[in-house]
């Protein structure tokens, strides 16, 4: 392709996206009384309180933009995929399938780990804690936003084995290289935990921090067995190959010595 069909291509795939979001938004708009419900679960009890005339429309609009965004990343990450595959070889096709297919399922288990196991118990821990001296008010905007960007955090840092495990499958990276700079994993884990964690309270930091190491260990013991896999199928491939030239370097001597 040449610049201008790639740069059409991109447009393209940028309409039909934002084309899926928006109409993501709008089906999510017409149930977003259930959508609201269900996010309010976790401080069932406390009432959400706003500050000024047009904090519910907008709290309202936020929340349909962060379902709607959901709901339309299929689409999305179908797009990407669509956009760059013309561009790979067959086996980084497969490759970039599997990851699309992995990361997809990471990312919704990130959310719903997040959601069942840590933020009812963050919510209930922040919101209680000094709470003979403290009337905590829960502001509709805040509480939404910090749920989302929590939810997506998670989501995030559950997308560390698929990008790790990726390159190691493409030979980028090895799990020796990725052992070597735990210490490196280890700041940046901290860093990106800072920055993803809505409140940077230090329950938020810790709960985010903790799966995302325990993540990352995983991807070395993993892109390990990966390592050791493909060195076992280049080994078989390569006694494969010499038993062929053995086997016609054999039928070319028998050949030579029946015409003797």
């Amino acid at each position: 392709m040449s610049l201008i069909e790639h740069l059409d291509e991109l447009r393209k795939r940028i309409i039909i996206s934002l084309i899926a979001i928006f109409l993501a938004m709008a089906g999510c708009f017409i149930f977003k009384s259930y959508i609201l419900e269900l996010m309010i679960q976790p401080i069932k009890g406390k009432e959400l309180i706003t500050l000024s005339p047009t904090e519910s429309f907008m709290t309202v609009f936020k929340v349909v933009g962060y379902a709607g965004l959901i709901v339309a990343s299929p689409v999305i990450i179908y797009q990407i995929w669509a956009f760059v595959a013309p561009g790979l070889k067959t086996r980084e096709k497969r490759v970039v399938i599997m990851a699309t297919i992995f990361t997809s399922v990471l990312f919704i288990g990130g959310v719903v780990f997040g959601w069942v196991f840590v933020l009812p118990r963050g919510l209930d821990f922040l919101l209680n804690y000094q709470g003979d001296i403290f009337n905590q008010q829960v502001q509709a905007a805040k509480y939404f936003s910090f749920v989302a960007m929590f939810l997506l955090g998670f989501g995030v840092v559950f997308e560390i084995p698929a990008m790790l495990l990726t390159l190691a499958r493409l030979g980028v990276v090895s799990h020796k290289t990725l052992a070597k700079n735990r210490k490196y994993a280890v700041l940046i884990g901290a860093l990106v935990s800072a920055v993803l964690t809505p409140g940077q309270d230090l329950f938020s930091m810790i709960a985010m921090f903790i799966p995302a190491m325990l993540l990352f260990e995983f991807s070395v013991q993993a892109s390990r067995v990966i390592e050791k896999r493909q060195q076992q199928k280049e080994e078989a491939a390569a006694a494969e190959e010499a038993a062929e030239e053995a086997a016609e370097e054999a039928a070319a001597e028998a050949g030579s010595g029946e015409s003797d």
